[in-house]
């Protein structure tokens, strides 16, 4: 696992808060193979001062409602924590399949977790794969997430120690089989999650050794939901609505997996 820096570290006046701001300007790469279709249309990005490689086809996606989005996959040859749990990687497949459903309805999509059979229905696929993951150390994080409470704001310390990691790759697919969008992201948890707000009443989730990956997952449904909406903005796009409660399936459908065995 590399870090690789975009150059735009703030000037550190207080150690540990230095670190931290030092971190966020650096991503995170993990040794696995890649799980796209094509990579030869990435680009040098930078999405929330992390360092990512990404693509976007802005009238074809301006073009497409409906998307179809199977629960995120464990690529081959992923670059996994070997100590994570069969059943803990679910969780955390979980929670990226809903933060990414979600995050693209935000953008203006209609979001379908099951395919249609005749697969007329859709104007295309998305499909996200984990390539990497690290746990963090349950005594920094909770220290990081207490320091958080006592100093709140936008930039909270964090102890930079046993931070946790997450990498990704995402593309979109139209009708045909052609790359539309694409992104490959890795990140470190550099800030103390919750804004400085985290408390024990956020349950043990919040503290546990995938806090800062969970953390994560919004983070990165966030720079592929505005690699999308960035690339439709200015062209006459087509826009469609979820229905509510669309996001929640993947909890089944993840559930569904485990007890078939695939």
């Amino acid at each position: 696992m590399n870090i690789v820096c975009v150059g735009r570290i703030a000037r550190q006046v207080f150690v540990p808060i230095g670190l931290a701001v030092a971190i966020s300007a650096c991503s995170t790469r993990f040794d696995a193979p890649s799980s796209l279709s094509s990579s030869e249309q990435l680009i040098a990005g930078e999405r929330r001062l992390l360092a990512v490689e990404e693509y976007a086809d802005r009238p074809a996606l301006a073009r497409m409602e409906r998307l179809y989005l199977p629960p995120v996959a464990l690529a081959v040859g992923a670059d996994i924590d070997p100590d994570i749990t069969p059943a803990r990687l679910d969780d955390v497949r979980r929670q990226l399949s809903r933060d990414l459903c979600q995050r693209l309805a935000r953008a203006g999509f209609d979001i379908r977790p099951v395919a249609d059979p005749s697969g007329d229905e859709v104007d295309g696929e998305v499909s996200a794969s984990i390539q990497g993951l690290r746990r963090n150390n349950v005594a920094t994080t909770g220290l990081s997430r207490l320091i958080g409470v006592a100093v709140p704001g936008p930039l909270n310390p964090r102890v930079p120690l046993g931070i946790g990691a997450l990498g990704m790759e995402a593309e979109i697919l139209d009708r045909n089989g052609q790359q539309v969008a694409a992104i490959r992201w890795a990140s470190q948890n550099h800030l103390a999650s919750g804004g400085g707000v985290t408390t024990i009443l956020d349950g043990p989730d919040a503290f546990s050794d995938l806090a800062d990956v969970m953390d994560l997952s919004s983070v990165f449904a966030d720079a592929l939901g505005d690699l999308v909406e960035e690339a439709r903005a200015g062209n006459e796009t087509d826009r469609a609505e979820t229905p509510r409660g669309t996001c929640d399936a993947y909890r089944d459908l993840i559930a569904g997996e485990a007890a078939d065995g695939s």
